[in-house]
């Protein structure tokens, strides 16, 4: 008995070393590996790190700036007074030749709001760029979605031509049986493996796509999916009337608030600046010019500057930018337009798929009921191998053709919620 044991144990070895092998995958799972693979997110901690530089790069002028100068000049002449007047006064008459050092500090007070809308200009840009990238992660999935549901479509093929290929081969047996008897004609057999072939046949072909599809998944996931298991998905709850929550939206919005503040920001432009400053040095004049001599010297002030000429330019860019406006707020009434059409289209299909398979359930049901009658009539020789075979490929494309709707019915809820924003 132990030996017995012992042989069924070492023939089942292979067998269960390929079940164990055999890794079941979700979607979602072939999803996140797919996001994962791609450089989006990467990208967005990029964006992150430019966002911090651009923004330190329109505030830097808001910083205090100090500064140490110098200056060694000769002029070639001087002002110049009575000799009677530097004597009258003991005053020093004026050098040629110039020397100081200054310390120099001067801090923005007001610039007119530009660095403020600069920074909100900025972020909206960089939040663009953000929901550009969640786009690109978004149309991943849609395309992992596409190739596994695909996949799924295939496997069911597969399992009803295989089922279809072991009666066959079933039937095959007993007819041999039966021609050697004499009960059916010799043609009867042949049919019947002509019949078998085919199905082979077509079994090859659904082969050599479903390894394409695979190839491709893998490629996209960074991960080997030769020998793994798809699992359907859970039925997803579609609303038929939910709000569309699509990612364009958000980057036509920010793109219009990005425009807002890009022209808030060149008109302000125009807006007066204020800044103080001081200056603090040692030199040779200072600031009294009659005292020829090195001495210390200061100053302080408010610095108050007014663009004018500029004004026509700043009016031109925001007209500009009101005309970029006005063409996003086209472009997103165009993409609303044209994603409330698609759900709608998808809605519909929706309802028609499930008529379909209600229908089916019907149908395959009856043509089971007639192809096991067809059976008992082939196997006693009162019907051809040929009425047969057209009756079992009427029933196997019925159930061919449940499967795909109810396929195509879960590929198209999960479309629906990618047409929603919520996939």
């Amino acid at each position: 008995m132990r030996k017995i044991f012992l042989s069924l144990f070492l023939v089942l070895i292979p067998f269960v070393q390929f079940i164990v092998a055999q890794e079941v995958v979700t979607m979602l799972q072939c999803q996140e590996w797919a996001v994962a693979q791609s450089s989006a997110n990467v990208q967005k901690e990029l964006n992150a790190e430019l966002l911090k530089v651009k923004l330190n790069d329109v505030s830097s002028h808001l910083y205090p700036k100090l500064e140490i100068n110098g200056r060694i000049s000769y002029q070639s002449d001087v002002p110049q007074l009575p000799d009677s007047f530097y004597e009258d006064y003991n005053l020093d008459k004026l050098s040629r030749d110039h020397y100081g050092v200054t310390l120099d500090f001067e801090q923005v007070v007001f610039d007119g709001l530009k660095s403020v809308y600069a920074r909100k200009y900025e972020k909206m840009m960089n939040m663009t760029e953000i929901n550009k990238l969640d786009l690109t992660i978004n149309d991943l999935k849609e395309q992992v979605l596409a190739i596994y549901m695909n996949l799924l479509i295939l496997d069911k093929q597969l399992v009803l031509l295989q089922n279809v290929e072991k009666t066959i081969s079933e039937q095959l047996e007993q007819l041999k049986t039966l021609y050697k008897e004499g009960v059916v004609h010799g043609n009867t057999v042949s049919e019947l493996e002509l019949q078998a072939l085919k199905i082979e046949q077509q079994s090859s072909e659904l082969i050599s796509t479903k390894k394409t599809l695979v190839a491709s998944l893998s490629i996209i996931t960074g991960r080997d999916l030769s020998n793994v298991i798809f699992e359907v998905p859970s039925d997803p709850i579609i609303d038929h009337n939910s709000e569309s929550l699509r990612l364009e939206f958000n980057i036509f919005e920010t793109s219009k608030k990005g425009l807002d503040f890009q022209r808030k920001m060149y008109i302000f432009n125009s807006l007066p600046s204020i800044s103080i400053y001081a200056t603090g040095g040692y030199g040779r004049p200072s600031y009294n010019i009659f005292q020829n001599q090195f001495k210390w010297f200061y100053q302080v002030g408010v610095n108050f500057k007014v663009p004018l000429i500029s004004w026509a330019k700043t009016v031109g860019i925001g007209d500009i930018v009101m005309l970029q406006r006005q063409i996003l707020q086209s472009q997103e009434f165009d993409f609303r337009t044209l994603n409330a059409m698609k759900i709608k289209e998808k809605s519909n299909e929706i309802m028609k798929l499930e008529n379909l398979l209600s229908l089916d359930e019907k149908i395959t049901q009856k043509y089971a009921e007639i192809t096991a009658t067809y059976k008992i009539q082939l196997m006693n020789g009162t019907i051809t191998a040929y009425d047969y075979i057209k009756q079992q490929n009427d029933e196997l494309q019925s159930l061919i053709n449940k499967e795909m709707h109810n396929m195509q019915l879960l590929k198209a809820k999960f479309e629906m919620l990618a047409l929603q924003g919520r996939l």
